[in-house]
């Protein structure tokens, strides 16, 4: 089998596992899925599973990993690297909460949403900060990273009714774009 034919079936493996933790957590608390229970339903061999993970918890750390890699290749593929205040960067962001809304709820279900705010922080704080723009700069964007993600749990417990848009408008009408941002 070629490289690129088993990284293809690799992938398709860890999306199936991906999905069956998604299911699993819909019936019950990810401490109670056994790994078992997990690659029976992801129909992948345990070798399969511990060649791609050592932890349930690994699981969302790989996906959102991957989900933020491509984030940031449709981001610079969009140039959305210009303004962080954008609406069209706000709309990309919101748009991907959208998108992933199902993993990201699954996410917090399972007790590990402060991974999400980990993983906003690092990508603003690469994608946004020099050192040489200052202590203020960085704990705004901080702050900013913040805001997304209280936005989304608030937007996720509220039944997601706003499009993306609409929180684009939101997020803009409460916390105003500075011009230097």
């Amino acid at each position: 089998m070629s490289t690129d034919r088993k990284n293809q079936a690799n992938q398709l493996a860890r999306e199936c596992i991906v999905t069956a933790l998604m299911q699993l957590l819909k019936e019950k608390p990810l401490s109670a899925i056994s790994i078992s229970e997990l690659t029976q339903r992801a129909g992948v061999s345990r070798m399969t599973y511990y060649r791609n993970y050592q932890s349930k918890e690994d699981i969302f750390s790989s996906y959102l990993d991957e989900a933020l890699s491509h984030y940031q290749r449709e981001a610079r593929e969009l140039s959305l690297d210009r303004q962080i205040y954008d609406s069209a960067n706000l709309f990309h962001c919101f748009s991907y909460f959208e998108k992933h809304k199902e993993f990201l709820d699954s996410l917090f279900k399972s007790g590990l949403g402060h991974l999400l705010l980990t993983a906003i922080s690092k990508y603003i704080i690469e994608a946004w900060y020099k050192p040489e723009d200052g202590i203020e700069t960085y704990y705004g964007l901080q702050a900013f990273a913040g805001a997304l993600y209280n936005l989304y749990i608030s937007w996720s417990s509220n039944g997601s009714k706003e499009t993306p848009a609409e929180l684009v408008k939101l997020l803009q009408s409460i916390a105003p774009p500075k011009n230097n941002a």
